[in-house]
């Protein structure tokens, strides 16, 4: 024998809907860090599974293809660490041991201010006494030393966790890329089968988007690290594979990668040959990012993103107050992925009218001559024949 029903009210159900959401935004945020790395295993599962599909159409095995794709992966990285990195590192090293070349463009960067009319007056007017007693007494102390000790301990670790955060990745990436088959089987098996064929259509329209974008990026990277590569070479000669590899790297970063890459570069070039050369350099990064946003991104880029400039800085800064500088590389390839998914929804799905619509326009009716304390004025009367 069965119960009886019950009948729960549309108000009860929006009551529980509007709590499920809640918890469920709730506990996204508190475990956001492992969600963020199961989104860039899936987003790079997803730039790599085409790459995957090629070599299976050649008859590679799937499980050769998938770590041979990676293996591949690891060796470009590795590379990339011996044949840029390293030197630039070693760069940096040289410029560190080799404090004169600050110490000499600061001197002749200070004999130059001192020959300004009011600003050398300033600079002279520097006591030397007072400002060193300035400097001992905003030393730091023991206990902010001990501090700042353990905030860069904390910062070794944090720096383990990234790697241990990017090896899980790889992990997860790995699983989704051999497991494909399975999962894509059981995600669709979950979906109705009236929408399961427009549900493989989104899938694969957000999969194109987000290669689109890869690519345009990656040769957006090299482009701009080898004309930082090149500014730096024919002007102050030094360190030109270390600002290229830096320009490169900085333009991952969307809206603020064009200023960051070239911030090294014009302070090198002021340090090293004065004022002259520090302006010459900056008007050719100058140019070179006028070349950027005018020519290359129009003609690379195209329309692989597909939304506005303004949406792409507003998800760049918004990703960056939440999950930092990893947020800001992979905010505009999840708004590729929103946007591409967004533009097909748009084109394949119809929304059914409303049998009633929920607001409509009242309707009165008006009689005129109502005589209201002594004085005749227009009265409004509704259909239901309440007086207005």
């Amino acid at each position: 024998m069965y119960a009886k029903k019950l009948v729960v009210s549309t108000y009860l159900q929006y009551v529980v809907i509007a709590l499920g959401a809640l918890l469920l935004f709730t506990f996204v945020r508190q475990i956001g860090g492992v969600l963020l790395t199961f989104l860039l295993a899936g987003i790079l599962a997803y730039a790599l599974n085409p790459v995957i599909r090629w070599l299976e159409a050649w008859r590679v095995p799937r499980v050769v293809a998938v770590f041979g794709v990676f293996v591949a992966l690891v060796v470009v990285v590795l590379v990339a660490l011996l044949v840029l990195i390293i030197p630039a590192v070693g760069q940096v090293q040289a410029l560190i041991q080799n404090p004169e070349i600050l110490t000499d463009g600061i001197t002749s960067l200070v004999s130059w201010a001192q020959g300004v009319p009011y600003v050398g007056e300033q600079i002279s007017a520097v006591d030397r006494t007072r400002l060193t007693e300035f400097v001992q007494s905003n030393a730091p102390s023991a206990g902010q030393v001990a501090n700042g000790a353990l905030g860069f301990i904390g910062g070794v670790f944090g720096v383990f966790g990234t790697m241990l955060n990017l090896l899980l990745m790889l992990i997860v990436s790995i699983y989704l890329l051999l497991d494909k088959e399975r999962i894509s089987g059981a995600a669709l098996g979950a979906v109705p089968g009236t929408i399961r064929d427009q549900t493989v259509g989104l899938f694969h329209a957000v999969e194109s988007a987000l290669v689109k974008y890869l690519k345009a990026q990656l040769s957006l990277c090299v482009i701009m690290g080898v004309l930082g590569w090149a500014i730096s070479y024919f002007t102050f000669g030094d360190y030109a594979l270390l600002i290229g590899l830096w320009v490169g790297v900085m333009e991952i970063i969307p809206v603020l990668g064009a200023f960051l890459g070239a911030v090294p570069a014009v302070l090198i070039a002021l340090f090293t040959g004065g004022l002259t050369q520090g302006l010459v350099v900056a008007g050719l990064f100058l140019l070179a990012q006028q070349l950027e946003g005018n020519v290359l991104v129009p003609r690379i880029m195209g329309g692989s993103v597909g939304v506005h400039p303004l949406w792409v800085l507003f998800a760049t800064l918004a990703a960056t107050a939440l999950y930092g500088i990893i947020g800001a590389v992979f905010a505009v390839p999840i708004v590729a992925i929103i946007a591409s998914a967004f533009r097909y929804l748009r084109g394949t799905l119809l929304f059914e009218r409303w049998r009633k619509a929920p607001v409509t326009e009242a309707v009165v009716e008006i009689e005129p001559n109502v005589e209201v304390s002594g004085e005749k004025t227009t009265g409004l009367r509704d259909p239901a024949g309440r007086e207005g």
